[in-house]
């Protein structure tokens, strides 16, 4: 009798589980990739987490043929949201500096109050003092 009840459940927790899951994948891939090509170097960004109340993520990656791609991207990065607060990335998990390919995920922590906008600024890869990424939130 018990392990029919326990059976009998089971659909309904993982029902729930890929529910929850295909709301998180849908909450940051329906932001759309935004690209700069400046100064023969490609930097192309999309939102990966972008919840208020979650740290913020971006997948990034730079491509050229003519530059090594040696900036550090936690010292060149910043999110600067509409209501005037900056966040400081916490990590970058990918491609060291160097060589003319990279691409990695770009941490932030989670967004205080309630803001519209959010910029992604990358400063001065190739000599652009600043590549601005924006989307505004919750229009995907």
């Amino acid at each position: 009798m018990e392990i029919q009840h326990t059976l009998h459940r089971r659909p309904v927790w993982i029902l729930m589980f890929l529910a929850l899951v295909l709301v998180w994948i849908s909450e940051a891939s329906a932001y759309e990739s935004i690209v700069s090509r400046e100064n023969a170097v490609m930097v192309g960004v999309q939102p990966e987490q972008l919840v208020n109340g979650r740290p913020v993520k971006f997948a990034v990656r730079m491509n050229t043929h003519s530059v090594p791609l040696t900036d550090d991207m936690v010292t060149a990065s910043e999110l600067r949201d509409d209501t005037g607060k900056t966040y400081r990335p916490v990590t970058w998990q990918g491609s060291p500096p160097g060589g003319h390919h990279r691409r990695g995920t770009l941490e932030f922590p989670a967004l205080k109050g309630s803001p519209g906008k959010v910029r992604l600024v990358i400063k001065n890869v190739s000599d652009v003092p600043e590549r601005v990424f924006e989307w505004k939130l919750g229009e995907k």
